[in-house]
């Protein structure tokens, strides 16, 4: 595929900062250029980007290659370092890299343009990482959007329970004979678009049908469990779920980005939703002939967009402040990735997010929630109370008295219990038998293991 422009013709400026290396960087552009169309969208599946695109990639490419020269000095100016590309998108994030040329210059980056640089960078790493030049796949530290403001909001605990709530009610019609007559012809229009039925055809049984749904719900719940990105709701596909385990497996090339990571957990009651709601799209005839979970009203695979805004409405439905709040899709995922680091370990966080490196959790996730925050200040502030009124009071005795209890409760001599006491016994077929609870110290250890290796030693 040719292009009106030399994919390799690099800008006079770019040549300028370049020098001698000029040529090389010209051989590489051209080489990317290449793979753009061939892979640049999919390289696994080998779908190309559109020449426009490729064309687009390039010329901010070019303009990134500039800014790491200008303000890193890189000991390679032939390519951009992932550690400087890190800083450029932070740089740009505050505003110490601003518009270079036209009336607005100097002037902020709008969110939609920091997005399209995040997009270019991840496409030129994604390019050394397939061709082998880098052994992981770059991942950005910031996240951007077309919606201008801050990340994504992440829910408190109530929030997120209220939101839950909300979902699993969400739709639900007024009784028919209880709605007054002028009032049931609006409703009827919602019951139509629902069923997909003329509205001058719609009837009280028609209201019953529609009342209820479990999409929504299901579409909330397991896109927590799993931080399913928009386009991952989109193209989920009903295989993708597996009810033995209770498992979803996100195939890497219909998810958000390339990731290793396919497998995920549900949790139980996230499981019976999505498990109910199978049952139900059986019996809907716009999932005739079709294999993903969820579509919209008009039949399609849900857009970015739609979902952003069905999260809103959740939100002013369950009676959670939506005003200057970023509140998209993507806060599922945010608060689930939170809430799993604060609680677990960061591996298992590391996992359900489905990324390749422990860093990119730890940069992005690791904030404590404000509940957990508040009970640490609550008892920060009545240790200081304490402290005040007592001189002699120590604040962290507290501590060594708890632990000196449990270690006490859990300390008990074997012998004294005498628990494990005949716990070991051959079986019919010469095999060890044991049957004892056994407290966690050195005494309880050491006598099992005795038992053990007499019983196992004697003929």
């Amino acid at each position: 595929m040719t292009s009106s422009k030399s994919p390799a013709a690099i800008t006079e400026a770019l040549r300028r900062e370049l020098g001698d290396a000029a040529e090389d960087v010209q051989r590489t552009y051209s080489d990317l250029h290449t793979w753009m169309i061939n892979k640049g969208e999919n390289p696994r599946r080998e779908i190309g980007l559109s020449e426009s695109t490729a064309e687009n990639y390039l010329d901010r490419l070019d303009q990134l290659h500039r800014f790491s020269i200008t303000y890193f000095d890189p000991d390679d100016p032939t390519k951009i370092e992932d550690e400087h590309a890190d800083a450029l998108l932070l740089m740009i994030d505050r505003a110490e890299i601003t518009k270079q040329r036209g009336k607005n210059k100097g002037e902020e980056y709008g969110e939609s343009t920091k997005r399209k640089f995040a997009d270019t960078l991840g496409c030129y790493f994604r390019w050394q990482y397939y061709e082998g030049a880098m052994d992981y796949e770059w991942e950005p530290k910031i996240n951007f959007s077309d919606e201008k403001g801050e990340s994504a909001y992440r829910f408190t605990y109530r929030e997120l329970g209220l939101l839950f709530e909300e979902a699993e009610s969400y739709g639900a019609l007024p009784s028919y004979y209880d709605t007054p007559v002028d009032e049931r012809e609006k409703i009827d229009g919602l019951v139509a678009q629902r069923l997909g039925i003329p509205k001058e055809d719609v009837t009280r049984n028609d209201w019953l049908h529609a009342d209820w749904s479990g999409k929504v719900h299901s579409m909330v719940a397991v896109g927590f469990d799993a931080g399913l990105a928009p386009i991952e709701i989109g193209n989920a596909e009903t295989h993708w779920y597996d009810p033995k385990s209770n498992t979803l497996k996100i195939p890497t090339e219909f998810a958000c980005k390339e990731r290793e990571k396919e497998e995920v957990g549900l949790s139980d009651r996230s499981g019976d939703v999505l498990s109910e709601w199978f049952q139900e799209r059986r019996h809907l005839e716009k999932y005739d002939g079709s294999n993903k979970i969820w579509l919209n009203r008009e039949g399609n695979p849900y857009q970015s967009g739609s979902l952003c805004n069905l999260l809103r409405n959740l939100c002013e439905e369950a009676g959670i402040k939506t005003d200057d709040r970023k509140i998209v899709w993507y806060s599922l995922r945010q608060t689930m990735g939170r809430n799993v680091t604060a609680e677990g370990e960061l591996s298992e966080a590391n996992d359900q997010l489905r990324h390749e490196r422990y860093e990119t959790t730890q940069e992005a996730y690791n904030q404590t929630p404000v509940e957990k925050l508040q009970l640490r200040l609550n008892e920060t502030q009545r240790k200081a109370e304490k402290a005040a009124a007592d001189p002699e009071y120590n604040p962290f005795a507290e501590e060594v008295d708890a632990t000196s209890s449990t270690a006490t409760t859990n300390t008990q001599p074997a012998q004294e219990t005498n628990e494990t006491t005949a716990a070991v016994s051959k079986t019919n077929g010469g095999g060890l038998h044991i049957d004892a609870v056994i407290s966690d110290t050195t005494e309880a250890r050491v006598d099992i293991t005795r038992q053990i290796l007499q019983d196992g030693t004697e003929e």
